[in-house]
């Protein structure tokens, strides 16, 4: 049976290691405003035109022995590192996908009926890649970006917006197209959930045109505030790069201002502005459809089609988890008196949601700390002083989370159904 599964394992770790090298262009290009098409790959010492030869991914860096063909300068042994990963990573997933049966589930399992008995039973759900293989590209597409996403955060402490967007543009089109209510990791709601995506989407719309205006102001103009140890080590390796007689291109007076913790405060407030029409028109749409039968016809009418239901599934996923983000970030400045989390995972989120789904993507925000904590308990016993950026940790979340979220899901799914009911009591819906 295995054997069967040789020629698309060989596949899938050539298409990934090219998606690799891609990455490869993207984590240097992307935070450094550069084209990534234009120019084509060089060699970063020589800048001489690289062959199509010496862009194999993984073998031209060893046929090569590391070194560029034309000024014999060494490659940095990162690039096929990246490539290899990627290419492993897709046939990881292939594996826990189609041999290992490890993976999304559909959100309405098929159930059979025994003719003579009349017992009920539910069908398992077989993943093949000849029928699932749509789902499994979304995926790859997602592990491709949050690989992305996680190397520029671990090393500039930023994540690209443009990486999060796409991903959730890519998301809400895709589960427009293959969603089905029986297909593993289909996002297709009912009116409530398509109720809450149609709301806050255009409460969404609103405060980004608010914000265009001017009439939402953006937090922190100047930069968010650095940690006082962050600040005091740009500080000196400024005044070092100056005593070496090395040229700079920041100086401290670019540096972001410091902050009281009221001056930060003050300005997550706007942040909460921010959020306030998403929130309020999500809740005024369920409302809406509660308080009129004839909206809830038609709200169960427009779900009542596949793609439909799927776009409002991936819309709800993305707004979800980038608010879960969000409001713990806002919540959390507004306790301690210091930024809590990057903006940046903000948008990560808000781009994971869009592909594996609200649930999904919330459960990976809460699983994310324990991913980081040995790092931080590393750091703690090192003493080393620096702030984690959290970008690597979610990603790595969501990853787990692409494979154990059905178990998770079934695990959680009597607590939430029970809290669902009294909400709903309490709301009179």
């Amino acid at each position: 049976m295995i054997f069967s599964h040789l020629i698309f394992i060989f596949c899938a770790f050539a298409f990934g290691a090219c998606i690799g090298s891609f990455l490869n262009v993207v984590v240097w290009r992307l935070p450094r405003n550069e084209s990534l098409v234009s120019p084509p790959s060089h060699c970063p010492k020589c800048n001489t035109k690289l062959a199509w030869y010496d862009n194999i991914p993984v073998f031209g860096w060893i046929l090569l022995k590391g070194k560029c063909r034309y000024c014999k300068q060494p490659i940095s042994p990162r690039y096929p590192i990246v490539e290899a990963i990627t290419g492993l990573l897709f046939v990881f997933y292939y594996v826990m996908f189609f041999i290992l049966q490890v993976g999304p589930c559909p959100p309405v399992p098929t159930v059979i009926t025994n003719d003579l008995t009349g017992d009920r039973a539910m069908l398992p759900t077989i993943l093949t890649i000849q029928q699932h293989w749509p789902i499994y590209a979304l995926y790859m597409f997602l592990i491709a970006c949050l690989f992305a996403a996680s190397l520029i955060d671990a090393e500039l402490f930023i994540i690209p917006i443009e990486i999060p967007w796409i991903a959730a543009a890519v998301g809400i089109i895709a589960h427009a197209l293959i969603d089905r209510p029986d297909i593993p990791g289909a996002l297709n709601v009912g009116a409530i959930g398509a109720s809450i995506a149609l709301g806050g989407t255009i409460g969404l719309i609103v405060s980004i045109a608010l914000f265009q205006l001017g009439w939402i102001k953006q937090s922190f103009p100047n930069g968010e505030p650095l940690l006082e140890v962050d600040r005091e080590t740009i500080k000196r390796e400024i005044e070092k790069a100056r005593h070496m007689g090395r040229h700079l291109e920041v100086d401290q007076t670019q540096l972001p201002p410091e902050y009281t913790k009221g001056d930060i405060r003050k300005e997550i407030g706007r942040e909460m502005l921010f959020l306030m029409p998403p929130m309020l028109g999500a809740f005024a749409c369920v409302a809406l459809m509660h308080a009129a039968p004839t909206v809830q016809r038609a709200m169960d009418s427009l779900v009542s089609h596949n793609w439909v239901s799927g776009i409002l599934g991936a819309l709800l996923g993305a707004l979800v988890g980038g608010f879960v983000v969000w409001i713990t970030r806002i919540l959390g400045t507004l306790g301690f008196g210091r930024v809590a989390m990057g903006l940046g995972d903000v948008h990560l989120m808000f781009g994971v949601g869009a592909i594996i789904g609200a649930g999904a993507a919330t459960v990976a925000f809460f699983i994310a700390p324990f991913f980081g904590i040995l790092v931080a308990i590393y750091m703690l016993l090192t003493g080393t002083r620096r702030e984690l950026p959290y970008g690597p940790y979610l990603s790595l979340a969501t990853a787990f989370i692409m494979l154990f979220y059905c178990p998770i899901e079934a695990y959680l799914s009597p607590g939430m159904q029970g809290l669902l009911s009294i909400f709903r009591a309490k709301m009179g819906i």
